[in-house]
């Protein structure tokens, strides 16, 4: 299956009343890269009542007829991902309750599943009760397999009907011990080929590894490093909502070449900051 997600009729997004209603998944049957763009003030607060002509999307420094357009949230499937190595035992009563407060946030389109960084979650569900006992439940890890964990996630998101995501709570310091090791090097062509956003959330007071870095900040999301007094709950509720913000731009390659192209997102308006992400793979057909 394309890594591309199948995109809705236009025609029902626009009948839509409001950005607070929940648009429906996507589908078509044309072949369409997905681009989610998050785009702030100067301030920070989000850019609302962008239109379509407000953006330019440059393939490979080309730019693209953008012929799927919306500024409605769309339903997602999340899979949290929670570092309970040793390390945190003292604050994952803390780590529970601020993953908690991020369900709360989802609508009742929204899907998520929760595991750690060892541990596979139960599947995918918009049931809150079920999320909740999935973190009562989630064993200790006795290592940081940070990117065998991202690797999971890549592969339980790819058969989601909603634009998947991935919010994970760690600094990004792989500590594997298993026999078969996933390397940082096989992540991010996954990354670039599909459409997931990564989101990590590092630990209060510790800095992020660069390739995490590099993972989130590629795909769209974001890496967020946490002062010692942030609080975590704030952190998690934030990326809620600017899931639930952001524009949907899609485009029609000119090419089906199996290479990996860069992707630019632009607004036309001054003043404002834009965040997509930074490629994507025109898989061949």
């Amino acid at each position: 299956m394309r890594p591309y997600v199948v995109l809705a009729a236009i025609l029902t997004l626009t009948n839509l009343a409001s950005r607070g209603q929940q648009a429906p998944a996507f589908r078509s049957s044309v072949d369409v890269v997905p681009v989610y763009a998050t785009v702030t003030n100067t301030d920070g607060s989000f850019a609302r009542d962008l239109v379509k002509d407000d953006f330019t999307v440059l393939d490979d420094a080309k730019p693209q007829d953008i012929s799927t357009f919306s500024s409605d949230a769309q339903a997602i499937s999340v899979s949290v991902v929670l570092d309970t190595s040793g390390s945190m035992a003292e604050s994952l009563p803390r780590v529970f309750r601020a993953a908690s407060t991020f369900l709360d946030q989802l609508t009742a389109d929204d899907r998520a599943m929760v595991g750690s960084l060892m541990y596979v979650g139960p599947p995918f569900t918009s049931d809150k009760a079920r999320l909740r006992t999935s973190l009562d439940l989630l064993p200790r890890d006795p290592s940081s397999p940070v990117w065998a964990a991202l690797d999971r996630s890549l592969t339980t998101l790819a058969v989601e009907r909603n634009r998947p995501v991935i919010v994970i709570y760690t600094d990004g310091q792989n500590a594997d011990r298993s026999r078969i090791q996933v390397k940082r090097s096989q992540l991010l062509p996954r990354v670039e080929s599909g459409s997931v956003m990564v989101y990590a959330i590092g630990f209060e007071g510790v800095s992020i590894s660069k390739d995490m870095k590099n993972i989130a900040t590629r795909s769209g999301g974001r890496a967020t490093e946490l002062r010692a007094t942030d609080d975590l709950a704030s952190a998690l509720t934030a990326v809620a909502d600017e899931l639930h913000h952001q524009y949907l731009l899609g485009f029609t390659p000119k090419v089906f070449d199996g290479k990996i192209h860069k992707l630019e997102v632009r607004v036309a308006k001054p003043g404002l900051i834009v965040r997509a992400r930074q490629s994507y793979q025109a898989v061949k057909r």
